[in-house]
């Protein structure tokens, strides 16, 4: 892990108010987190090993750990690297004896594959600064044709 890195741990796969999955990441040591929405079976792939369930035949992200561990290649972490434009950006790195490299993928991909291989997540200081800075500005700053609503708690998925 780089300095300038913060380890995640995926907190829940919860439900907004209006009823879209979202994929909570926490840091290790602090209160500040990352919200990303997923579409619902990405959602049921990352809820899945967070439940400890196992489907009866293998998914894409169980093919994905079996194909890697049969080539002997590890998966040493997940970084979600960037938000663009409403879009998280995120790389899983892979070590091969002594060759690693990284594969741009989805985050929702990266986290189901990081949780079936035990893997840390991690994000830059300065990303996961941003964001919180922006959750707090949109959160300050409703828009001129918002109604006050209580989402109250989210349905856990």
């Amino acid at each position: 892990m780089a300095a300038s890195e913060v380890q995640l741990r995926v907190e829940a796969v919860a439900l907004d108010w209006k009823g879209n999955p979202i994929v909570v990441l926490r840091e290790q040591e602090s209160r500040r987190a990352v919200f990303i929405w997923v579409g619902l079976l990405e959602a049921n792939a990352i809820s899945m090993p967070l439940e400890q369930q196992r489907p009866p035949r293998p998914m894409t992200h169980d093919l994905i750990i079996s194909i890697l561990e049969e080539m002997q290649v590890q998966v040493e972490r997940v970084t979600i690297v960037d938000m663009r434009g409403g879009t998280y950006y995120a790389t899983l790195g892979l070590r091969d004896g002594d060759d690693t490299t990284t594969i741009d993928c989805r985050p929702s991909d990266a986290i189901a594959v990081a949780l079936r291989s035990k893997s840390p997540i991690y994000i830059g200081e300065e990303l996961l600064d941003r964001l919180v800075e922006e959750q707090r500005e949109a959160a300050a700053e409703p828009s001129s044709d918002a109604t006050p609503v209580d989402p109250g708690e989210p349905t856990v998925h």
